[in-house]
């Protein structure tokens, strides 16, 4: 019996029957599938406008434009003292130029570091589900789990190796195993406790945008207060920067 068993099992094994187990990089390729496949190398260029919501007003909002082959990067908004912004650099280079309230800054380090920083959180939620294999990041399978509504997603968590603003952040990100669409993830930034209990980010309001699927709408629920949501509008999509894209 012991060796009809194990002859049983090699033969499961080497068949790729139930015996598979799922890996992270399986999870995550197959979501990235879904959101772009193909289209995602031709995705050149990307404009979007960042706005946080919250108790039905607009808290922020940045527009944004981005020339992924070159590095250039355009946005502007309002800094915290409520001044208007406008920061156009190359990221590769971290060189570029800005503006307070419509002056040029003659010494733009300052404003040029904002413009970094505001390229990586909001590029960062935007292109969540596309992120899984950028340099430094480790993939774990985290299993799967029912929904409250039946359905089934697969997991995948993410930590970083120093690279970011924020390496010791937490992520996870959940997959509709039926569909392979990112319907959840969840976030325990860094400066948090351990024990604490990590962020669902609901992914809501898919649209395709130059062959790329993009939830236009984030929710964070709170547990004291109503939703926060991030709202990703006037997204476009497309394999080149149009002329003076990143001009003043």
């Amino acid at each position: 019996m012991r060796k009809k068993f194990s002859l049983t099992l090699v033969l499961l094994i080497s068949l790729g029957g139930v015996a598979h187990a799922q890996t992270a990089d399986e999870v995550a390729h197959r979501a990235i599938d879904v959101l772009a496949g193909p289209a995602w190398e031709k995705a050149r260029y990307l404009a979007f406008t960042f706005n946080v919501e919250r108790d039905g007003k607009v808290a922020a909002s940045y527009p944004q434009r981005w020339d992924r082959f070159t590095g250039d990067y355009r946005v502007s908004g309002k800094n915290r003292e409520g001044q208007d912004i406008l920061v156009i650099m190359n990221l590769n280079t971290k060189q570029g130029k800005a503006w307070r309230n419509g002056e040029e800054v003659a010494d733009p380090k300052d404003l040029l570091e904002f413009g970094y920083r505001r390229f990586i959180n909001d590029t960062f939620w935007l292109l969540m589900g596309f992120k899984a294999f950028d340099p430094g990041v480790n993939r774990e399978y985290a299993g799967e789990r029912t929904t409250p509504c039946g359905t089934t997603q697969q997991g995948v968590k993410f930590s970083f190796d120093k690279v970011g603003l924020t390496p010791g952040d937490v992520y996870w990100m959940w997959i509709n195993k039926d569909s392979g669409l990112v319907e959840e993830w969840d976030m325990r930034l860094q400066g948090t406790k351990p024990e604490d209990e990590a962020t669902a980010v609901m992914f809501r309001d898919y649209r395709r945008f130059g062959g790329l699927l993009i939830s236009t709408k984030r929710e964070m629920a709170r547990k004291d207060g109503p939703s926060t949501f991030i709202r990703l509008d006037d997204i476009t999509v497309a394999e080149s920067a149009p002329e003076n894209a990143f001009t003043k």
